[in-house]
């Protein structure tokens, strides 16, 4: 797999930007679509299904697991990466229920990487 299609879904522009400039750094990375709602992002999905997406946990409306387990159900073969500020067990441990990595915000340019390796070669083993 030359790139990975992926779309970003956070409900700040402010972050969804600084996020966007960090993917640039990968250049198997092809940034496809983002979104500030999980609403928007099912319309953006539709239109351009993704190998990945990075989700935001804590969302006004459908929160990032809900849309999780949608996206699941659509096209099982998309990977998610979930986001949030809010570093619980809880969240730690509903993501791992869905069979996804989570990484805090806070530690995101020291996490990244290595979880954008791994999905790399999960996906490039399909």
């Amino acid at each position: 797999m030359d790139t990975i299609r992926t779309i970003l879904l956070d409900d700040h522009l402010t972050f969804r930007t600084s996020l966007r400039n960090l993917l640039k750094r990968f250049e198997y990375i092809q940034l496809t679509g983002e979104a500030g709602s999980a609403e928007e992002a099912l319309k953006v999905v539709e239109e351009h299904p993704p190998h990945l997406a990075i989700v935001d946990i804590h969302l006004e409306g459908m929160n990032g697991f809900d849309f999780a387990r949608i996206l699941k159900q659509r096209f099982p073969q998309t990977q998610v990466i979930f986001i949030t500020l809010y570093d619980t067990s809880s969240n730690m441990s509903e993501a791992a229920r869905l069979g996804f990595p989570y990484v805090p915000k806070e530690s995101l340019l020291e996490e990244l990487p290595s979880v954008l390796e791994k999905i790399k070669d999960k996906l490039t083993a399909i």
